[in-house]
C-alpha cells in the first residue's frame, strides 16, 4: 500500500537536529490519556512541551527543550486557517556545545496546505531568516533575509504532487487511516525543507505498548520507521522510531533517532490548552528569549 500525505524525516546536516527529530510531534493530551477526540487533528490554544534528550550507555543528558503551539483563526463566511508555531532551545549549560534558539511558523487552509512558512533563529554555527509564500501557481516563493541561500521560486515537479513545509506536514500526518496499514506498508509524502522539495517515505512497523516515565498506564501506540539521509550526526542507513497512540487521535509519543555515537530521543513533558490571552502570552514568551540571537 502507498498513500501519500506524510511529513519528512530526512535530515541534511548537523543543524537542523532539533527541528527534524521533533516535527512529527503533534497534539498530545496528556492527563487524559485514554479520552478520544471525536476528529483526529489540532486543537486551537493547544501547547505540547517536549524534552530533547542524548542518551549513550549509563549517560541521560537533557540537551535542548521544544514548544508547539495551534491556534485557528476563524473567519465569518470563510474556511478557517490554522497557524503552528514550534519554538525550540538548547539548555542553557549546553549552549558552548550547540546553540539553540529557533522559530518555524507556519500558516495553512483547513486541509493543512500551506500558505506561507517561515524558519527564524540560529542552530549551531548557522543562522537562518528565511520566508516561504505560497503562489496562484502553485510554486512556493523563498526569500532570505540572510546570506545563507539565494532567493528563489519552488515549484512541484512535473510527476510530484503537493508539498508541504514541516509544520503543516505534522497535522496532515494525523489525517492518515492508521488503522487500515499492514506491518511494511509505505507511506510518501514531498515536503519542502531548505528550499528543496524532497521526496520522504516511512514503514510501518505495526502496534506496541509504550509506558512513559509520566504516565500511569502504558498505551497502544502504532510504531512506524521514517527513512532518514546520511547526516553528520547519524549513523548511515539508521531509521528513527517514532510511536504514535493507536486511537483515533493518531499522537506521536516518542522519537528515537541513533547517532553516531549514542541516540537523541524525544519526551513529553507537559501539555495544556489555553484560553486566548494564556496563549497569546506563552507564544510572547518564547519570542522574547534572546539567548543564542547576539
Amino acid at each position: 500500500m502507498i498513500a501519500k500525505g506524510f511529513m519528512h524525516w530526512k535530515v541534511l546536516h548537523c543543524r537542523t537536529f532539533f527541528f527534524a527529530t521533533v516535527a512529527l510531534l503533534s497534539m498530545l493530551c496528556s492527563p487524559a490519556i485514554g479520552r478520544a477526540q471525536v476528529n483526529p487533528g489540532p486543537t486551537t490554544g493547544e501547547a505540547l512541551h517536549y524534552a530533547v534528550t542524548y542518551e549513550w550507555g549509563p549517560i541521560y543528558l537533557e540537551v535542548g527543550e521544544v514548544i508547539f503551539s495551534a491556534s485557528q483563526d476563524s473567519i465569518a463566511g470563510a474556511a478557517e486557517d490554522w497557524n503552528f508555531q514550534g519554538w525550540g532551545t538548547s539548555m542553557p549549560n549546553w549552549d558552548w556545545f550547540y546553540p539553540v534558539n529557533s522559530m518555524y511558523a507556519s500558516t495553512t487552509d483547513g486541509t493543512f496546505l500551506p500558505k506561507t512558512f517561515s524558519r527564524i533563529g540560529r542552530e549551531g554555527r548557522h543562522r537562518y531568516h528565511r520566508v516561504y509564500a505560497a503562489t496562484e501557481s502553485g510554486c512556493v516563493g523563498l526569500r532570505c533575509f540572510v546570506d545563507e541561500l539565494e532567493d528563489t521560486s519552488i515549484c512541484p515537479s512535473d510527476d510530484g504532487g503537493e508539498f508541504r513545509d514541516v509544520l503543516s506536514a505534522i497535522h496532515w500526518c494525523r489525517q492518515l487511516p492508521w488503522s487500515t496499514y499492514r506491518r511494511g506498508d509505505v507511506i510518501a509524502m514531498e515536503l519542502l525543507l531548505d528550499g528543496e522539495v524532497h521526496s520522504t517515505t516511512l514503514e510501518f512497523a505495526g502496534k506496541v505498548q509504550y509506558l512513559a516515565s509520566n504516565w500511569p498506564d502504558s498505551v497502544a501506540c502504532w510504531e512506524f520507521h521514517p527513512t532518514l539521509i546520511d547526516g553528520t550526526v547519524f549513523k548511515p542507513g539508521d531509521e528513527m522510531k517514532v510511536l504514535m497512540t493507536a486511537d483515533e487521535r493518531r499522537l506521536p509519543v516518542f522519537i528515537e533517532t541513533e547517532l553516531i555515537i549514542g541516540a537523541a530521543k524525544i519526551h513529553l513533558t507537559d501539555h495544556q490548552i489555553h484560553e486566548k490571552v494564556a496563549f497569546a502570552a506563552l507564544r510572547d514568551s518564547c519570542a522574547r528569549v534572546t539567548r543564542n540571537l547576539d
